[in-house]
């Protein structure tokens, strides 16, 4: 089991932000994770990265545990086993694409390979881009260049925080298709995380979160 949270709450003051009993995925089983502002999708997100920790509940990532251990044992869970694809997206600015990526994959569990670096540039589609920095690249551009750093060090789980929500219906399919083709090609099983109902039909794996309407 890639994914194995169970009995997670997460709750600030005296407000449940997020209430759920169990949520698995298995190595190769796409997921996406549906729900409306408010759901909690961005809290059960972050709390399965190892970003935050829940007020109570476990987690396993890849059959290692992700709650109830140090930050620095979080931390190194996350270089590890998962890449991450910030709705912010989160370059470096200073940085060209191909650096982002060799920075990513220095700070990563594996020796530097810029044969991969260069392999992921290509297959994202921005080789002739390669050497720009993240202020000269649109929107599109900066989105592939976010895929490309979070596979970088093939992780298993790679996880996408509303890739197409600002995209019109045509670009937003060919999002999704990018993100699971390269998640293929790199052996990584995705998780979306969304509230664009456009790109559920492609999902066989698919949970709905709802906001809590009560507060404990």
């Amino acid at each position: 089991m890639l994914i194995d949270a169970q009995s997670l709450l997460h709750r600030i003051a005296d407000r449940t932000i997020l209430d759920l009993r169990e949520f698995r995925v298995t190595q190769g089983e796409h997921a996406l994770l549906l729900g409306p502002s408010g759901s909690g999708k961005t809290t059960l997100i972050n709390i399965l990265t190892g970003l935050m920790t829940p007020t109570s509940g476990t987690v396993l990532i890849d059959g290692r545990p992700m709650t109830g251990v140090s930050p620095a044992a979080r931390d190194a869970l996350r270089r590890d086993r998962i890449g991450l694809v910030f709705q912010t997206l989160r370059l470096v600015s200073a940085l060209t694409v191909r650096q982002n990526l060799s920075l990513a994959q220095n700070l990563g569990p594996s020796a530097s390979d810029p044969a991969e670096i260069n392999t992921l540039i290509e297959r994202v589609g921005l080789s002739h881009r390669a050497d720009a920095r993240p202020r000269d690249l649109s929107q599109g551009e900066s989105q592939r260049a976010a895929i490309a750093r979070a596979l970088c060090t093939r992780p298993a789980l790679l996880v996408a925080d509303e890739p197409t929500s600002a995209l019109d219906d045509t670009n937003a399919q060919s999002m999704i298709d990018l993100l699971l083709s390269s998640a293929a090609a790199s052996g990584s099983t995705l998780l979306i995380a969304t509230h664009d109902h456009r790109i559920r039909a492609r999902f066989a794996h698919a949970v709905e979160l709802q906001p809590l309407a009560v507060a404990a």
